[in-house]
């Protein structure tokens, strides 16, 4: 499974808005990282890039991408013209002072990105983005609201692309449910690798996510005692091979 891109949405913890998953839940995820000798990518929230900057710097010297989850982990599509580019522009300001590098991917909150933002990381020399999720069902019952979104997302062009000058699209792609940490979760180990194979035979990457509070327990969350964060780690040691 070499063409799988492991990936982290960094944010703060679902229900708690507390920093767990951050402090504790991507140490558990880079032991595991460590062992089967993978880099992922993390998509990190601006907002808590200062406060966590020694922990992101580490990661990146061992070559770990951070990248760019948003500044304020807003909707895109929620945002006016000014309220974007205000919102991305400050991402490349934080991970430059506070990071010494300008961020390569942008993943938006809730894979919000709209032509307009996508217009922008092209100008502001972002190279590429990963929030478009073809052929996906989930999203639409996860945001029954946001209906035109989903209708382009999930007609979208399934396999990495220029999607504007200087920026690519690497899609979080899946036929029907993506690849992400619900699926690994309630999944056996035997499907989900079956699975993940069977998308690297047609796509050319696979780009799977989870989030930092996926690593952590959170006992509001029905998920999580139905399918604990301990299982989830255990099966993703068992895919990551």
């Amino acid at each position: 499974m070499s063409n799988i891109v492991w990936s982290v949405d960094v944010e703060e913890d679902l229900h708690t808005g507390k920093h767990g998953g951050i402090v504790l839940g991507l140490r558990r995820f880079e032991k595991i990282c460590d062992r089967k000798k993978v880099r992922p990518v993390l998509f990190v929230v601006g907002t808590l890039v200062k406060k966590h900057k020694s922990l992101l710097r580490r990661l990146h010297r061992k070559g770990w991408e951070i990248s760019c989850h948003g500044y304020s982990h807003s909707r895109m599509d929620d945002l006016s013209s000014s309220e974007k580019r205000k919102e991305l522009e400050r991402c490349v300001a934080v991970w430059k002072k506070e990071l010494g590098f300008s961020p390569k991917g942008f993943r938006a909150p809730q894979h919000s990105i709209d032509g307009e933002t996508l217009d922008l990381l092209a100008e502001l020399g972002f190279r590429y983005d990963s929030s478009k999720t073809p052929l996906n069902v989930l999203q639409l019952l996860f945001f029954p609201s946001r209906l035109g979104n989903w209708l382009g997302h999930f007609f979208s062009w399934p396999w990495r692309h220029r999607i504007r000058p200087g920026l690519v699209e690497r899609p979080v792609v899946g036929l029907g449910i993506p690849p992400v940490s619900l699926f690994v979760r309630i999944f056996p180990v035997w499907l989900v690798r079956a699975y993940f194979g069977f998308l690297g035979l047609m796509f050319s990457e696979v780009v799977f996510y989870a989030h930092s509070w996926d690593f952590i327990e959170m006992k509001a969350s029905g998920v999580d005692r139905r399918w604990s964060y301990k299982l989830l780690l255990r099966k993703l040691e068992k895919v990551m091979r």
